[in-house]
């Protein structure tokens, strides 16, 4: 079965492009039990970037990239396991998204580690999207600020 090409889609950081399998990463927390609140947003907002360019601090990306391949190395199987569980009904391969998952964080380390200042990331915008532009995500934020729902930041 192919991946959902609405719920997943691959992921650029810092001009790289990623496989869609890259956008499933969330998972890692929860299947190893991550109580690193700092490891665990960064894999959280990793994929929360569809149609719009997440920023955060090269350093912190940098660090978190590597955690989280270490962690991934150190419980493979853990991994594979949580994989098939979770994603595998979205027709994800564990082997393979192991692997994508992997390199792509020993990629972003890398990225991440000759950057100054913020690393930049996005998802491309899909056509059933209901906002299809940075523009119209802010403006519906800045919505929401302004009725008291929450930070438009």
């Amino acid at each position: 079965m192919p991946i959902n090409d609405y719920l997943f889609r691959p992921i650029t950081f810092q001009g790289v492009t990623f496989p869609a399998t890259l956008m499933g990463i969330s998972i890692l927390e929860p299947v190893l039990s991550i109580g690193d609140e700092d490891l665990g947003d960064w894999l959280w907002r990793l994929p929360l970037c569809c149609g719009v360019s997440k920023r955060m601090a090269a350093e912190r990306c940098c660090r978190c990239a590597r955690q989280a391949a270490d962690l991934m190395l150190e419980h493979r199987n853990r991994v594979l396991e949580g994989i098939r569980e979770r994603l595998g009904p979205y027709g994800f391969e564990a082997e393979a998204t192991y692997r994508d998952w992997l390199l792509a964080l020993q990629r972003i380390a890398e990225l991440s580690a000759a950057t100054e200042g913020e690393c930049v990331w996005s998802a491309p915008s899909h056509p059933r999207d209901g906002l299809r532009s940075e523009a119209e995500v802010l403006q519906f934020l800045e919505s929401l600020a302004k009725h008291g729902y929450g930070d438009p930041s």
